[in-house]
């Protein structure tokens, strides 16, 4: 995980298997039928959050605030406003950074992020997923109580990363989502939810003047 890109928690979230490897109980494959038929009808979302980092190796700390547009099925937009502004764009081939300060784009495979880790864009994005993460994660129920279902998540191939997911019994929406590694723990709160806002899909796409340095890594 590096500082300066987009924080990955994956969650949300961004180990390729073809192995089943999850808690098939009732409950948990009623929590998931609930969680689809609520993304089946969200079309577009603005939501705002924030992360606390914690670096272990340095015990350094970082705050990163941003907000992240969503438009049904596969785009995202992410507007970092601290520690510095980054715009970050993501459709179902690529992710594409943006950052302003250096002048400099960066394009990846959006699939590597996604088998990588848990980002903010794949907790998200969770109910539209909940195939692809089932089949490269082993998920459970690792707690409840009046307000969460928590959903303990660990990538079949990064044995070292454990992500809970706090699943709102209210809205079936993620609202808090903590990753613990050996070398950082995450802690990202979605602060604000706006459903159905109305968005022009002409911003999910990046356009940069010709001066502007690109860097393709896929």
């Amino acid at each position: 995980m590096k500082k300066g890109n987009i924080t990955l928690i994956s969650l949300f979230m961004f180990c390729v298997c073809n192995i089943f490897a999850q808690d098939s109980n009732d409950r948990l494959n009623l929590l998931f039928s609930k969680i689809e038929s609520v993304y089946k009808s969200i079309n577009t979302l603005k939501i705002d959050y924030t992360e606390d980092i914690l670096f272990d190796s340095t015990n350094e700390k970082q705050k990163v605030s941003g907000t992240l547009f969503f438009y049904s099925p596969s785009n995202i937009y992410i507007s970092h406003k601290t520690p510095k502004q980054q715009k970050i764009y993501i459709d179902d081939k690529n992710i594409t950074i943006y950052n302003l300060e250096n002048s400099q784009v960066i394009i990846d495979s959006w699939q590597n992020v996604f088998d990588g880790d848990f980002s903010v864009a794949t907790i998200i994005n969770f109910g539209n997923n909940l195939e692809k993460i089932k089949k490269t994660n082993v998920i459970s129920i690792s707690g409840e109580n009046e307000k969460y279902i928590i959903l303990k998540a660990v990538p079949i191939k990064r044995k070292d990363l454990v992500v809970e997911i706090y699943i709102s019994k209210t809205t079936m929406y993620p609202v808090k989502a903590i990753l613990r590694s050996s070398l950082v723990r995450v802690e990202t709160i979605f602060e604000s939810y706006v459903v159905n806002p109305i968005l022009d899909k002409k911003n999910f796409k990046l356009n940069v003047s010709n001066d502007v340095e690109v860097i393709r890594l896929n």
